[in-house]
């Protein structure tokens, strides 16, 4: 069975629901063609080209009270301004605690990068 990314939002505070939503309406926007599912057991909406971790570009997972949206391959794309956080070989993400750090032409370059270097 497979959980509607509103359903799983509805679980979230109105304040974490509301910057997922926003992130999620600018990675639609980047990545129309993308497979959005969302993974109950990580928490996450993840997007990508397939059902496999190798395929996918970005997650969002929602908090308690911020929203982190990851990059798989975040140590392979190009991060001028400095937002990746991460310690992991590969994964990378930006932590937003309101919609107003939500920076669309910012995180428009991340995600193209993103895509380009998964070769979706």
């Amino acid at each position: 069975m497979t959980t509607s990314v509103e359903n799983f939002l509805d679980s979230y505070k109105p304040e974490v629901k509301d910057i997922a939503l926003k992130i999620r309406e600018l990675v639609r926007t980047v990545l129309p063609d993308a497979i959005e599912e969302v993974h109950t057991g990580y928490k996450t909406i993840k997007y990508g080209s397939g059902p496999h971790m190798s395929e996918e570009i970005c997650y969002i997972a929602p908090l308690t009270s911020s929203v982190n949206l990851g990059f798989h391959y975040g140590t392979l794309i190009p991060d001028p301004d400095g937002k990746l956080r991460g310690t992991g070989k590969l994964l990378r993400h930006i932590k937003f605690e309101s919609p107003d750090e939500i920076d669309a032409g910012k995180l428009q370059s991340l995600l193209i990068a993103a895509k380009n270097q998964a070769k979706f």
